[in-house]
Protein backbone atom coordinates (compact mmCIF):
# COMPACT_ATOMS: atom_id res chain seq x y z
CA UNK A 1 0.00 0.00 0.00
CA UNK A 2 1.52 3.34 -0.93
CA UNK A 3 2.19 5.50 2.11
CA UNK A 4 2.48 9.10 0.76
CA UNK A 5 -0.39 11.20 -0.47
CA UNK A 6 -2.61 8.51 -1.96
CA UNK A 7 -6.13 9.59 -2.55
CA UNK A 8 -8.51 6.73 -2.09
CA UNK A 9 -11.12 6.87 -4.71
CA UNK A 10 -13.64 4.23 -5.57
CA UNK A 11 -13.87 3.70 -9.30
CA UNK A 12 -17.59 3.13 -9.47
CA UNK A 13 -20.29 4.40 -11.75
CA UNK A 14 -23.76 3.48 -12.92
CA UNK A 15 -22.37 1.62 -15.90
CA UNK A 16 -19.30 -0.30 -14.77
CA UNK A 17 -17.20 -1.31 -11.74
CA UNK A 18 -13.40 -1.75 -11.91
CA UNK A 19 -12.30 -5.10 -10.32
CA UNK A 20 -8.89 -6.56 -9.48
CA UNK A 21 -7.92 -9.35 -11.96
CA UNK A 22 -6.34 -11.43 -9.15
CA UNK A 23 -8.61 -11.21 -6.10
CA UNK A 24 -11.61 -9.71 -7.90
CA UNK A 25 -11.77 -7.02 -5.23
CA UNK A 26 -13.43 -3.70 -5.97
CA UNK A 27 -11.30 -1.53 -3.66
CA UNK A 28 -9.15 0.31 -6.20
CA UNK A 29 -6.93 3.24 -5.22
CA UNK A 30 -4.82 5.72 -7.18
CA UNK A 31 -1.10 6.19 -6.46
CA UNK A 32 -0.38 9.70 -7.76
CA UNK A 33 3.36 9.37 -7.04
CA UNK A 34 3.72 6.62 -9.64
CA UNK A 35 0.63 7.24 -11.75
CA UNK A 36 -0.78 3.69 -11.16
CA UNK A 37 -4.09 2.18 -10.16
CA UNK A 38 -3.61 -0.42 -7.36
CA UNK A 39 -5.80 -2.98 -5.67
CA UNK A 40 -6.20 -2.01 -2.01
CA UNK A 41 -6.48 -5.69 -0.95
CA UNK A 42 -3.60 -7.41 -2.82
CA UNK A 43 -1.63 -4.39 -4.07
CA UNK A 44 -1.82 -5.59 -7.66
CA UNK A 45 -1.39 -2.92 -10.39
CA UNK A 46 -4.60 -2.50 -12.30
CA UNK A 47 -3.72 0.52 -14.51
CA UNK A 48 -0.84 2.94 -15.17
CA UNK A 49 0.06 6.32 -16.70
CA UNK A 50 -2.69 8.21 -14.99
CA UNK A 51 -2.86 12.03 -15.24
CA UNK A 52 -3.08 13.91 -11.95
CA UNK A 53 -6.22 16.03 -12.24
CA UNK A 54 -5.86 17.71 -8.88
CA UNK A 55 -4.88 21.36 -8.40
CA UNK A 56 -1.16 22.03 -8.90
CA UNK A 57 -0.06 23.18 -5.48
CA UNK A 58 2.44 22.19 -2.86
CA UNK A 59 1.97 21.91 0.86
CA UNK A 60 4.84 23.06 2.99
CA UNK A 61 5.69 21.46 6.23
CA UNK A 62 3.68 22.93 9.08
CA UNK A 63 5.92 25.07 11.23
CA UNK A 64 5.80 24.59 14.93
CA UNK A 65 3.87 27.72 15.74
CA UNK A 66 0.74 28.55 17.64
CA UNK A 67 -1.20 28.56 14.41
CA UNK A 68 -0.55 24.94 13.52
CA UNK A 69 -3.57 24.78 11.23
CA UNK A 70 -2.22 27.42 8.90
CA UNK A 71 -1.99 26.23 5.32
CA UNK A 72 1.13 27.68 3.70
CA UNK A 73 0.36 26.89 0.11
CA UNK A 74 2.45 28.07 -2.85
CA UNK A 75 0.11 28.27 -5.79
CA UNK A 76 0.17 30.16 -9.02
CA UNK A 77 -0.51 30.04 -12.71
CA UNK A 78 2.26 28.14 -14.51
CA UNK A 79 0.95 29.34 -17.86
CA UNK A 80 1.12 32.97 -16.74
CA UNK A 81 4.67 32.51 -15.47
CA UNK A 82 5.67 30.88 -18.74
CA UNK A 83 4.10 33.72 -20.68
CA UNK A 84 6.01 36.28 -18.60
CA UNK A 85 9.24 34.38 -19.22
CA UNK A 86 8.64 34.35 -22.95
CA UNK A 87 7.90 38.10 -22.87
CA UNK A 88 11.15 38.83 -21.05
CA UNK A 89 13.07 36.67 -23.49
CA UNK A 90 11.52 38.45 -26.45
CA UNK A 91 12.27 41.86 -24.93
CA UNK A 92 15.89 40.84 -24.34
CA UNK A 93 16.21 39.60 -27.91
CA UNK A 94 14.67 42.85 -29.16
CA UNK A 95 17.18 44.91 -27.17
CA UNK A 96 20.05 42.82 -28.48
CA UNK A 97 18.79 43.22 -32.05
CA UNK A 98 18.56 47.00 -31.65
CA UNK A 99 22.05 47.14 -30.15
CA UNK A 100 23.42 45.09 -33.04
CA UNK A 101 21.66 47.36 -35.55
CA UNK A 102 23.12 50.49 -33.93
CA UNK A 103 26.59 48.95 -33.87
CA UNK A 104 26.29 47.91 -37.51
CA UNK A 105 25.23 51.43 -38.55
CA UNK A 106 28.16 52.86 -36.60
CA UNK A 107 30.60 50.52 -38.35
CA UNK A 108 29.15 51.32 -41.77
CA UNK A 109 29.37 55.07 -41.15
CA UNK A 110 32.95 54.75 -39.91
CA UNK A 111 33.99 52.64 -42.89
CA UNK A 112 32.34 55.02 -45.37
CA UNK A 113 34.01 58.05 -43.77
CA UNK A 114 37.47 56.45 -43.79
CA UNK A 115 37.05 55.54 -47.46
CA UNK A 116 36.14 59.15 -48.28
CA UNK A 117 39.20 60.43 -46.42
CA UNK A 118 41.50 57.99 -48.25
CA UNK A 119 40.09 59.01 -51.63
CA UNK A 120 40.41 62.70 -50.75
CA UNK A 121 44.02 62.38 -49.59
CA UNK A 122 44.88 60.45 -52.73
CA UNK A 123 43.38 63.17 -54.94
CA UNK A 124 45.22 65.90 -53.03
CA UNK A 125 48.52 63.99 -53.17
CA UNK A 126 49.33 64.44 -49.49
CA UNK A 127 51.70 62.24 -47.41
CA UNK A 128 50.48 59.09 -45.69
CA UNK A 129 50.92 60.78 -42.33
CA UNK A 130 48.15 63.24 -43.28
CA UNK A 131 45.80 60.39 -44.12
CA UNK A 132 46.54 58.63 -40.82
CA UNK A 133 46.00 61.81 -38.81
CA UNK A 134 42.76 62.54 -40.69
CA UNK A 135 41.43 59.03 -40.01
CA UNK A 136 42.30 59.36 -36.33
CA UNK A 137 40.38 62.67 -36.16
CA UNK A 138 37.39 61.01 -37.82
CA UNK A 139 37.43 58.08 -35.37
CA UNK A 140 37.37 60.55 -32.49
CA UNK A 141 34.43 62.33 -34.08
CA UNK A 142 32.52 59.05 -34.40
CA UNK A 143 33.33 57.74 -30.93
CA UNK A 144 32.41 61.08 -29.35
CA UNK A 145 29.09 61.31 -31.19
CA UNK A 146 30.06 64.64 -32.75
CA UNK A 147 28.75 63.57 -36.16
CA UNK A 148 25.07 63.45 -35.19
CA UNK A 149 23.05 65.86 -37.30
CA UNK A 150 26.13 67.03 -39.22
CA UNK A 151 27.05 66.88 -42.88
CA UNK A 152 29.15 63.75 -43.43
CA UNK A 153 31.15 65.26 -46.30
CA UNK A 154 31.87 68.40 -44.30
CA UNK A 155 33.18 66.29 -41.41
CA UNK A 156 35.59 64.29 -43.58
CA UNK A 157 36.83 67.43 -45.34
CA UNK A 158 37.40 69.19 -42.02
CA UNK A 159 39.33 66.22 -40.61
CA UNK A 160 41.67 66.37 -43.61
CA UNK A 161 41.98 70.15 -43.27
CA UNK A 162 42.87 69.86 -39.57
CA UNK A 163 45.50 67.22 -40.27
CA UNK A 164 47.04 69.38 -43.00
CA UNK A 165 47.15 72.38 -40.70
CA UNK A 166 48.70 70.41 -37.87
CA UNK A 167 51.47 68.92 -40.01
CA UNK A 168 52.20 72.13 -41.96
CA UNK A 169 50.92 70.80 -45.29
CA UNK A 170 48.58 73.67 -46.20
CA UNK A 171 45.40 73.16 -48.16
CA UNK A 172 42.73 75.76 -48.77
CA UNK A 173 39.00 75.59 -48.25
CA UNK A 174 38.49 75.98 -51.98
CA UNK A 175 40.54 72.88 -52.72
CA UNK A 176 38.42 70.87 -50.31
CA UNK A 177 35.23 72.33 -51.74
CA UNK A 178 36.26 71.26 -55.23
CA UNK A 179 36.79 67.67 -54.03
CA UNK A 180 33.73 67.30 -51.81
CA UNK A 181 31.30 69.79 -53.40
CA UNK A 182 30.53 71.06 -49.91
CA UNK A 183 29.97 74.84 -49.60
CA UNK A 184 32.88 76.75 -48.16
CA UNK A 185 30.72 78.15 -45.36
CA UNK A 186 29.80 74.63 -44.21
CA UNK A 187 33.45 73.58 -44.04
CA UNK A 188 34.33 76.80 -42.22
CA UNK A 189 31.61 76.26 -39.61
CA UNK A 190 32.60 72.63 -39.19
CA UNK A 191 36.24 73.64 -38.78
CA UNK A 192 35.39 76.02 -35.95
CA UNK A 193 33.20 73.36 -34.32
CA UNK A 194 35.65 70.45 -34.48
CA UNK A 195 38.76 72.51 -33.75
CA UNK A 196 37.70 73.01 -30.13
CA UNK A 197 35.90 69.67 -29.70
CA UNK A 198 38.94 67.66 -30.82
CA UNK A 199 41.45 69.77 -28.96
CA UNK A 200 43.09 70.98 -32.17
CA UNK A 201 42.96 74.68 -31.31
CA UNK A 202 46.77 74.93 -31.51
CA UNK A 203 46.88 74.33 -35.27
CA UNK A 204 49.07 76.84 -37.04
CA UNK A 205 47.41 79.38 -39.31
CA UNK A 206 48.16 79.06 -43.00
CA UNK A 207 50.43 81.67 -44.55
CA UNK A 208 51.16 82.60 -48.16
CA UNK A 209 54.69 81.18 -47.85
CA UNK A 210 53.23 77.71 -47.28
CA UNK A 211 51.33 77.92 -50.56
CA UNK A 212 53.93 79.44 -52.85
CA UNK A 213 56.19 76.38 -52.98
CA UNK A 214 53.39 74.14 -54.17
CA UNK A 215 51.93 76.71 -56.57
CA UNK A 216 55.33 77.40 -58.14
CA UNK A 217 55.93 73.68 -58.59
CA UNK A 218 52.55 73.29 -60.30
CA UNK A 219 53.39 76.24 -62.57
CA UNK A 220 56.79 74.72 -63.49
CA UNK A 221 58.67 77.78 -62.30
CA UNK A 222 62.36 77.69 -61.48
CA UNK A 223 63.68 77.97 -57.94
CA UNK A 224 64.72 81.57 -58.50
CA UNK A 225 61.13 82.59 -59.24
CA UNK A 226 59.92 80.69 -56.18
CA UNK A 227 62.53 82.36 -53.95
CA UNK A 228 61.65 85.82 -55.32
CA UNK A 229 57.94 85.20 -54.70
CA UNK A 230 58.56 84.13 -51.09
CA UNK A 231 60.81 87.13 -50.35
CA UNK A 232 58.30 89.45 -52.01
CA UNK A 233 55.50 88.01 -49.86
CA UNK A 234 57.49 88.59 -46.67
CA UNK A 235 58.26 92.19 -47.65
CA UNK A 236 54.59 92.82 -48.47
CA UNK A 237 53.62 91.41 -45.09
CA UNK A 238 56.10 93.63 -43.26
CA UNK A 239 54.87 96.75 -45.07
CA UNK A 240 51.17 95.74 -44.91
CA UNK A 241 50.94 96.26 -48.64
CA UNK A 242 48.32 93.51 -48.98
CA UNK A 243 46.71 93.90 -45.56
CA UNK A 244 43.35 92.17 -45.35
CA UNK A 245 44.02 89.89 -48.34
CA UNK A 246 43.77 86.14 -47.96
CA UNK A 247 46.95 84.01 -48.10
CA UNK A 248 45.77 82.57 -51.42
CA UNK A 249 45.39 86.03 -52.96
CA UNK A 250 48.79 87.13 -51.62
CA UNK A 251 50.47 84.00 -52.98
CA UNK A 252 48.86 84.42 -56.41
CA UNK A 253 49.81 88.09 -56.72
CA UNK A 254 53.38 87.57 -55.53
CA UNK A 255 53.92 84.67 -57.95
CA UNK A 256 52.50 86.76 -60.79
CA UNK A 257 54.89 89.61 -60.01
CA UNK A 258 57.93 87.39 -59.34
CA UNK A 259 57.48 85.35 -62.52
CA UNK A 260 57.55 88.49 -64.66
CA UNK A 261 60.39 89.95 -62.59
CA UNK A 262 62.76 87.06 -63.39
CA UNK A 263 61.59 86.74 -67.01
CA UNK A 264 59.58 83.58 -66.44
CA UNK A 265 56.14 85.13 -66.97
CA UNK A 266 52.97 83.26 -66.11
CA UNK A 267 49.53 84.49 -67.12
CA UNK A 268 47.13 85.52 -64.37
CA UNK A 269 44.54 83.12 -65.75
CA UNK A 270 46.91 80.15 -65.34
CA UNK A 271 47.85 81.21 -61.82
CA UNK A 272 44.18 81.62 -60.89
CA UNK A 273 43.48 78.07 -62.03
CA UNK A 274 46.31 76.67 -59.90
CA UNK A 275 45.65 78.83 -56.84
CA UNK A 276 41.86 78.56 -56.95
CA UNK A 277 41.34 82.34 -56.89
CA UNK A 278 39.85 84.56 -59.56
CA UNK A 279 41.97 86.32 -62.14
CA UNK A 280 40.50 89.68 -61.11
CA UNK A 281 41.59 89.14 -57.50
CA UNK A 282 45.16 88.41 -58.57
CA UNK A 283 45.33 91.51 -60.77
CA UNK A 284 43.81 93.77 -58.11
CA UNK A 285 46.38 92.56 -55.57
CA UNK A 286 49.14 92.98 -58.12
CA UNK A 287 48.12 96.64 -58.55
CA UNK A 288 48.89 97.21 -54.87
CA UNK A 289 52.26 95.48 -55.20
CA UNK A 290 53.16 97.42 -58.34
CA UNK A 291 52.30 100.73 -56.67
CA UNK A 292 54.75 99.91 -53.85
CA UNK A 293 57.37 98.27 -56.09
CA UNK A 294 60.13 100.77 -55.32
CA UNK A 295 60.19 99.74 -51.66
CA UNK A 296 59.22 96.09 -52.05
CA UNK A 297 61.83 95.10 -54.65
CA UNK A 298 64.94 95.35 -52.54
CA UNK A 299 68.43 94.58 -53.71
CA UNK A 300 68.17 91.16 -52.05
CA UNK A 301 65.22 90.18 -54.26
CA UNK A 302 66.83 91.55 -57.43
CA UNK A 303 70.04 89.64 -56.68
CA UNK A 304 68.30 86.25 -56.68
CA UNK A 305 68.29 85.98 -60.47
CA UNK A 306 70.56 87.82 -62.91
CA UNK A 307 67.61 88.28 -65.25
CA UNK A 308 65.56 90.06 -62.57
CA UNK A 309 64.58 93.61 -63.61
CA UNK A 310 61.82 96.01 -62.65
CA UNK A 311 61.44 96.81 -66.33
CA UNK A 312 60.06 93.29 -66.88
CA UNK A 313 56.97 94.04 -64.79
CA UNK A 314 53.74 94.58 -66.74
CA UNK A 315 51.91 97.83 -66.14
CA UNK A 316 48.49 97.13 -64.55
Amino acid sequence: MPSTEIAVQQQQSHHMTLLCPDCHGSSIVQDFSTGDLLCADCNTPVGDRLVDSRSEWRRRRAQKTDDSNSDSSATGSPLARAANGVGLLRAKKSRNAKARAVEQRHEETLERGLEQISAMCLAMDVPRSIESASCEYYRRVESGGLHRGKNQDAITATCVFLACRQQAVPRTFKELCALTRVPRKDIGRMFKYLKDKLGAADTAAMSSDDLMTRYCANLSLLETAQECAILLGRMARERDTLAGKSPVSVAGACIYMASHLVAQPRDARVISHVAGVSEVTIKNSYKLLYADRALLLSSQILAVDPAASIANLPIP
